[in-house]
């Protein structure tokens, strides 16, 4: 495909609008991915998405109550507490933090799954396992930006307490850092991105977006500032890239996305094997 073309493809709205969801959630996702392998959250993140299933289900089973009801604060209201009740379990009890999202992920997709069949949209499991970027509205484009926002000025303002929290915990109480505090606004904030970018990628795939870059920058950088940098920059071209492998070999975008995001991780995994 040459520039012409996809000067052409910009013309579409629904390529358009692919093309900025890509722009704006890529990076986001990305950054917010630099703290959650850090962390080592990245089960967690896949949970949040999976679960999400169960948010979606619910909307659906509300609409049969009250029809019109918009199922994105459905979806964000439960992905929200169940967050916080993931952080509160971890926090109160003595089980292993791996075995509270495993039970809260394995239980909440079988419980969506559930009420989906039994309202007979069972159907719509295609759409919300595997995303589609190009049903992108205006709206979700306005959605995404205030996502973007909210993402980089949140984290790049606790940047120093979580990056302390990671290090030395310790050290972070001592300071007097609401670690507590930083930690469940970390969840909320995970739950929030997993539920606005779920038409993006779908629950199966959305972890890859948010994990890959990180872990692929992590392979080159040799500190935070380049981990920051790379990772945005790889999580964008990745997004974007996807979008343009999806128009011009017709292949479905969320996949195409991923499949980039690893062609990137295996060269930086080459680059950093060169330099030893």
């Amino acid at each position: 495909m040459n520039g012409h073309d996809l000067l052409g493809l910009w013309q579409f709205p629904f390529v358009r609008h692919a093309l900025l969801s890509a722009l704006l959630l890529g990076p986001a996702c990305a950054y917010l991915g630099v703290f959650i392998t850090l962390r080592g959250m990245s089960f967690f993140s896949d949970a949040l998405a999976h679960a999400a299933l169960t948010g979606v289900a619910i909307g659906f089973l509300l609409q049969t109550v009250w029809p019109g009801l918009p199922l994105l604060p459905v979806v964000l209201l439960f992905s929200l507490l169940l967050a916080a009740a993931m952080a509160r379990i971890a926090e109160k009890t003595t089980l292993r933090p791996d075995a509270i999202i495993a039970f809260s992920f394995t239980g909440s997709v079988a419980l969506g799954v559930a009420v989906l069949s039994k309202l007979g949209k069972y159907r719509l499991l295609d759409g919300l396992l595997f995303g589609d970027i190009y049903a992108s509205g205006t709206a979700d484009l306005w959605a995404e930006a205030a996502l973007a926002l909210a993402l980089f000025a949140f984290l790049g303002w606790n940047r120093r307490a979580y990056l302390l929290g990671i290090v030395q915990p310790d050290l972070a109480r001592v300071e007097g850092l609401p670690v507590a505090r930083l930690n469940l606004l970390f969840a909320l904030v995970v739950a929030a991105t997993v539920t606005v970018c779920i038409k993006m990628l779908g629950t199966l795939l959305l972890s890859g977006l948010i994990v890959i870059p990180a872990t692929a920058a992590r392979l080159v950088a040799k500190n935070f500032a380049q981990l920051t940098v790379l990772t945005i920059a790889l999580g964008g071209t990745a997004a974007l890239g996807g979008i343009v492998l999806s128009c011009t070999f017709d292949l479905p975008a969320g996949p195409s996305i991923i499949l980039l995001n690893i062609a990137l991780l295996l060269g930086c995994r080459a680059v950093g094997s060169r330099r030893g």
